[in-house]
């Protein structure tokens, strides 16, 4: 059962630590950074957590994307299809900035 997440990150989180955040893409918003990608059951997901406080990064909002046709659009962060489509991606992206 792989779903998409977002997690919403205080702040912009320093290039030397993407590639330890691999396989979630980032997505720079207003003051905060979003790291997207796919998580396959909740010991994946409470560890993607764990991750980020060993980073010392704070995870300041979490949330599962809908699952369903984009319309052949994928996330425009991973392209990958029913990543709930560039509008999910956005509309998060937009409600904290």
């Amino acid at each position: 059962m792989t779903a998409d997440y977002a997690f919403r990150i205080s702040g912009r989180v320093p290039p030397a630590l993407t590639a330890a955040l691999e396989p979630l893409k980032t997505v720079e918003t207003g003051a905060d950074t979003l790291l997207v990608g796919p998580v396959t059951d909740r010991a994946a997901l409470h560890g993607y957590i764990a991750h980020l406080e060993a980073l010392g990064l704070e995870l300041v909002e979490l949330r599962r994307l809908p699952a369903g046709d984009d319309g052949g659009h994928g996330c425009p962060c991973c392209g990958r299809a029913g990543a709930g489509g560039p509008a999910a991606i956005g509309a998060m992206a937009r409600s904290r900035s």
